[in-house]
């Protein structure tokens, strides 16, 4: 009996000590890059599928334990995994390196008809004509005069704001000249600010919607401002994100007040959400 009752008490403090063990604990890091900022980069633990942001000094503190998986992601560098072990824990800042990502450069054509900076040899290697142009003989080409006055034929390739006779203005020819002219400057403006629109959306959804707000927004502003909680900043920017085509004005300069209304309403939603769960 009394063995039997020792058995269970060394089965119990054995899970207890092993539930303890399992438990996340909070997890003190810093990120480490070359001359880049590393404000604002984002933290998420997949295992526990909880985030935090860094803040300007690359400070980050999140739950975690043994064995979970970080992820790490900023704009300008390598997405990185990090898995967390015990000797993690025992020290007092953990510091993970992050590299700068690199842009590759488009790729240079080298032609034919590079340049080398000297005229003399430069004009003689670049075909300046086609082949036709050197059969003709410029001796036999005769020229003629085009005018009106003289009853030669008009030449009707070429506006012209004077009547057929030349004694006066064709005022219809000058009347139809200035109502093109601003049809095709109305034109003209609209297609140059559809084709705006239209790059400003595409540069837009180049980019996350938490990118975009980390841009604007310092990681104090989420904790001071709209009293998120760290560890619910990424959730908060799932619940309030835009399309792209909502997002657009709002990312304008004389609209930030606007976005600033904007998040500090769906702050409030997103805390009201959280208090019913």
């Amino acid at each position: 009996m009394k063995n039997s009752i020792l058995f269970l008490f060394i089965v119990l403090i054995g899970q207890i000590c092993f539930s303890q063990g399992m438990q996340r604990k909070v997890l003190r890091g810093k990120i480490v890059a070359d001359s880049l900022e590393v404000e604002n980069l984002t933290i998420y633990n997949i295992s526990s599928n909880v985030g935090a942001i860094t803040d300007v000094d690359g400070m980050f503190s999140i739950n975690a334990r043994a064995t979970d998986t970080l992820f790490i992601q900023g704009l300008s560098y390598d997405t990185k995994k990090y898995v967390v072990t015990d000797k993690d824990f025992w020290l007092p800042v953990l510091e993970i390196k992050l590299h700068v990502r690199i842009s590759e450069l488009n790729e240079v054509e080298v032609t034919p008809y590079s340049l080398t900076g000297d005229l003399k040899q430069d004009t003689k290697r670049i075909q300046v004509y086609g082949d036709g142009f050197y059969g003709i003989d410029a001796k036999v080409v005769k020229y003629y005069d085009d005018d009106v006055r003289t009853g030669t034929p008009v030449n009707s390739a070429l506006p012209t704001v004077l009547a057929p006779n030349g004694s006066n203005f064709n005022f219809s020819a000058i009347g139809l000249g200035i109502v093109s002219l601003f049809v095709k400057k109305d034109n003209s403006k609209r297609y140059s600010e559809r084709v705006f629109d239209d790059r400003r959306i595409k540069e837009i959804q180049s980019k996350s919607f938490s990118e975009h707000i980390f841009e604007r927004f310092s990681h104090n502003f989420f904790i001071e401002t709209l009293k998120i909680t760290n560890e619910s900043i990424p959730s908060f920017l799932s619940f309030a994100e835009l399309s792209a085509y909502e997002l657009s004005p709002l990312l304008k300069a004389e609209n930030e007040l606007a976005l600033i209304e904007y998040l500090i309403d769906k702050s409030t939603a997103f805390k009201k959400q959280l208090e019913k769960e």
